[in-house]
C-alpha cells in the first residue's frame, strides 16, 4: 500500500507548528549567522574564500554580500514555491546545511584566530 504525504500532513511534535516553518526559521538564522560571522572576520583581519562572495565584495564590499544573500534566499523561496512539498523540505534543508557548516567553520576560525589579528 503505498503512502503519500500531504503538505499539512507534517506538524512538529504534534504542535500546528508546520516543519516548513522549523525549517525556514533555520534557514534564515542559519545565513544571518553566516553573513554576520563573515562581516565580522572580514572586519578582523580574515578574508573571504568562497570566489563569487569575494568577487561581490570588491565590487560592492558588505552591502553587495547582502545583496548576494538576499538573492541566494529569493531564489530558494522560488523554488519552494514551484515544487511538491516533499521536495519543498529538501531544498530547504539543502540550503541551511552548508550554511550551518559554514557558521561553525567561521566561529572555529574566529575562535581559533581572531587573536592573532593586528
Amino acid at each position: 500500500m503505498r503512502q503519500t504525504f500531504r503538505e499539512e500532513a507534517v506538524y512538529v511534535s504534534g504542535s500546528r507548528l508546520r516543519c516548513d516553518h522549523l525549517l525556514w526559521g533555520l534557514v534564515l538564522a542559519a545565513a544571518a549567522g553566516d553573513l554576520v560571522l563573515t562581516l565580522f572576520g572580514l572586519s578582523l583581519c580574515f578574508t573571504e574564500a568562497n570566489p563569487v562572495a569575494r568577487a561581490v565584495l570588491d565590487v560592492g564590499g558588505g552591502a553587495g554580500l547582502l545583496a548576494l544573500k538576499l538573492t541566494a534566499v529569493a531564489l530558494l523561496f522560488a523554488i519552494y514555491q514551484h515544487v511538491r512539498p516533499l521536495y519543498r523540505r529538501a531544498a530547504l534543508v539543502a540550503f541551511f546545511v552548508p550554511q550551518l557548516l559554514a557558521v561553525g567553520h567561521n566561529s572555529l576560525l574566529l575562535a581559533q584566530y581572531a587573536a592573532a589579528c593586528p
